[in-house]
């Protein structure tokens, strides 16, 4: 990703963000981008200067604003020397200054003539440095430099070394260590630079070497040359916790009067709401075909064999499969698990696709539940004021994400054009914590405690540790001191196991069994035997009268008088075991990730099983003190989902899951990057294409309204821009975005707005902000006064406010 322009300054961001992809670049050249590796607080892996890295820090509240064209505010890490500038020695009007430490405010005139200020403020250093004729004024931003400024060595990378030098860098000196804080200026008395590239090259900004000095200015339009058709970025980086007022946080979110939240599981799926106004939960509990009240309805789907037109749902579907007419119909159940990458799943049997499925079921659900509430009090509210959670697993991809997104708006949830807080997916574990938030105070956890929540439900079992923050006098908060990680071992697994014991069991029987009468077999054990089974006594199963073996005795496989009996040893070995085996051992990561546990919560269905809850007691109740199951564990995720749209902020602090990054063209090194990624950029020097560029690591703690904050000049004016976001969730750093493992999630488009007076190509200035503390990435761009919010997972929709 080289860097083609005027004044441009590092980019440091990938793939495309401030550049015109059909504007003609020459074959094989990006922009080339400053490393962002700033998550790594004290050391960037990609460190390719030859001075010392200065430590990460957030930037003060207005400390990064830009001084002028070409110019980028930064800041300074206190108590290091960040500069040396010596006299001068590569060319014309040297301009000594000394060791300048970058705590102290400079000024002073250049070579050529003119005026330094200084305001003031801290290390803040003006000049005119060089032979450049005219004023450099400081306008009171920190650590910028203006001037003209020519070969400079040192890091420019990351994190306070030497962040974003602006301009074009002509002939005045020789500068060298790590520059802690932003760079820029009017570059007089170079124009531009020949090809206006600054390229990662180990500190070298292209050597100092410049030519083409056309003593031109860093202002307008870029001329006529391929060189600049890509456009050129002026790029700053930073975490700001708090966002800055405005330009930095999150634009306006519009404030929806309802919160429904949809538990959308494997097995069971749930509704509930609430009026902002009351904060009252209240559960949907009324189903079609089904008599009794239960705040679950089953998640099934029935359709025509060789159609796609879903004809039912939920219990009416599972009532239709006993009808004579089952024969001509197909009953979708477990579809959820198709969005489970890791697993090797079978097509769907009608030939629909996931998303199909999805949206057909959240299509049904969400109609019902409209028009209940429509009965009531609810009917005076528009369908347009309410806003939605949607639970989704913490192990899932941002692909699956993708996916539930697409099928909310394919169901009619949400429209493509609404705010992107409209349509929360909040993860299962985050909800259940919010459940049990409520219970902090029952259970004695105080400030500073740690509790895990094991949310076992039937396709999924998520896990999450988090830390109680109650200072005194302060809102209580949650936050996240562990990656959220789970696997595919919910209770559906149980049910396989058990299917395949039947199977061995009634094997000279199987035949003669009908379809309805093995489905309420199944039915007999996931309703009766499952949520009852205690590991101490033998199982008894009626079977069925469906099955046509309810007066059959066969004591080989323990059936007398149409009950079936199932020694408890082979219950636990065969069926219990296997699934059980792994939630545990889930729950072992967590616990040496945290190292510290008061308290474990099981939650959803399977975390409601008896024998699962003893199995958990008999292995940590030595290693925490508190091992529990809420008052119903089944409704914690879905009321929870309805408390975390009530509040967005009671967990204020998350951990990454995986590696986020962007493609990135890096100095070439011999004998380790394949021949195959070399390049020559237009500058002259060997790089390496598609690198992967690390922006978030796993394992980084990252607050809910901290962002990577980075501004941009570009020249594609009237086009938009799109800039791609790579996600890896290998434990390893990749090092190039074709490695295995490593996805492209996203192109974030961001519009161009209509801006008066400007012509085609013209200089454009944005900042480009991306928040990685909430369950989606984030990416907000301010261009012109114009905020354009888009979510990363769903790859469009960008709102301008």
């Amino acid at each position: 990703m080289n860097n083609y322009g005027q004044g441009g300054g590092y980019p440091g961001y990938g793939g495309g963000a401030g550049y015109d992809p059909s504007g003609g670049y020459p074959p094989q050249q990006q922009q080339q981008p400053f490393d962002p590796n700033f998550p790594n607080q004290g050391f960037d892996p990609n460190n390719y200067g030859n001075g010392q890295n200065a430590p990460y820090q957030a930037y003060p509240p207005n400390s990064n604003m830009g001084g002028g064209p070409g110019m980028s505010g930064g800041y300074s890490s206190p108590g290091y020397n960040h500069a040396n500038i010596n006299n001068g020695n590569n060319g014309m009007n040297n301009y000594s200054s000394g060791s300048i430490n970058m705590g102290n405010n400079m000024g002073g005139g250049g070579g050529g003539g003119g005026n330094g200020y200084d305001n003031n403020m801290g290390g803040n250093m003006g000049g005119n440095m060089g032979n450049m004729g005219g004023n450099n004024y400081d306008n009171g931003n920190i650590n910028n430099m203006g001037g003209n400024m020519g070969n400079m060595g040192g890091n420019n990378y990351d994190n306070g070394n030497m962040n974003n030098m602006g301009g074009n860098m002509g002939n005045m000196g020789n500068m060298g260590g790590n520059m802690g804080g932003n760079m820029g200026g009017n570059m007089g008395n170079m124009g531009n630079m020949n090809n206006g590239n600054m390229n990662m090259n180990n500190g070298d900004m292209n050597n100092g070497n410049n030519n083409n000095n056309n003593n031109g200015n860093n202002f307008g339009a870029p001329p006529s040359t391929p060189a600049f058709q890509g456009g050129s970025l002026n790029y700053q980086q930073t975490i700001i916790n708090p966002p800055q007022p405005r330009a930095q946080a999150p634009q306006p979110e519009k404030d929806y009067p309802v919160v429904m939240a949809i538990d959308f599981g494997t097995t069971f799926s749930g509704v509930a709401y609430a009026l902002k106004a009351d904060g009252e939960v209240h559960d949907i509990t009324k189903w079609p075909r089904h008599l009794a009240q239960y705040p679950k309805t089953p998640t099934l789907s029935l359709y025509k064999k060789d159609s796609q037109k879903i004809l039912d749902w939920g219990h009416a579907a599972r009532l239709a499969m006993l009808k004579p007419a089952a024969k001509d119909f197909c009953l979708l159940r477990k579809f959820k698990l198709q969005l489970d990458e890791s697993l090797q799943n079978a097509p769907l049997e009608n030939g629909i696709t996931a998303l199909e499925a999805v949206t057909h079921y959240l299509k049904k659900l969400h109609g019902h539940v409209m028009s209940e509430l429509m009965k009531g009090f609810i009917k005076n509210y528009e369908p347009s004021q309410f806003q939605y959670c949607l639970t989704v697993p913490a192990m899932w991809s941002d692909a699956a994400k993708n996916t539930m997104r697409r099928a909310a708006i394919g169901a009619g949830l949400i429209q493509e054009g609404d705010p992107p807080n409209r349509l929360i997916l909040i993860s299962e574990p985050e909800a259940a914590a919010m459940y049990c938030e409520r219970m902090v105070d029952r259970f004695s956890l105080k400030d500073g405690d740690r509790f895990m929540i094991c949310d076992a439900g039937g396709g999924t079992v998520d896990l999450i540790v988090f830390e109680v923050s109650e200072p005194p006098g302060q809102t209580r908060h949650l936050k996240e001191v562990t990656r959220g990680h789970g696997a595919s071992c919910g209770s559906v697994f149980l049910d396989a196991n058990m299917e395949r014991l039947l199977e061995r069991k009634f094997r000279r029987y199987r035949k003669g069994i009908k379809a309805c009468g093995w489905a309420s077999l199944m039915d007999t054990f996931v309703d009766m035997v499952k949520p009852m089974f205690n590991g101490q006594e033998d199982v008894l199963m009626q079977i069925p009268q469906a099955t046509g073996l309810e007066d059959l005795n066969d004591p080989d496989i323990g059936l007398e008088d149409g009950v079936l009996c199932v020694p408890v040893e082979e219950m636990r070995s065969e069926v219990f075991e296997p699934v059980i085996s792994d939630v545990l051992d889930l729950i072992q990561k967590q616990i040496h990730q945290s190292q510290v546990c008061n308290a474990i919560f099981m939650v959803g269905g399977f975390g409601s099983s008896r024998y699962l809850e003893e199995r958990v007691r008999q292995e940590f109740s030595h290693l925490v003190g508190l091992i529990a199951v809420p008052q119903r564990p089944e409704l914690a995720v879905v009321r929870g989902a309805v408390y975390a749209g009530l509040n967005t902020k009671t967990i204020n602090m998350r951990v990454a899951r995986r590696w986020y990054g962007v493609d990135a063209n890096m100095p070439f090194e011999e004998g380790v990057d394949p021949e195959s990624k070399k390049i020559i950029s237009h500058d002259g020097h060997v790089r390496c294409k598609e690198r992967f560029s690390v922006y978030v690591r796993p394992g980084q703690q990252i607050g809910v309204d901290e962002c990577v904050s980075k501004e941009y000049v570009t020249w594609s004016y009237p086009k938009g821009l799109d800039s791609p976001l790579y996600v890896c969730n290998s434990p390893n750093q990749p090092k190039y975005i074709t490695d295995p493992g490593v996805q492209k999630i996203a192109d974030f488009h961001i519009p161009m707005p209509e801006i008066p007076g400007a012509q085609p190509r013209t200089r454009v200035v944005f900042r480009l902000n991306m928040y990685f503390g909430l369950t989606e990435v984030r990416a907000e761009a301010v261009i012109n006064g114009n905020t354009y919010t888009t979510i990363c997972s769903f790859g469009g929709g960008g709102n301008r406010q």
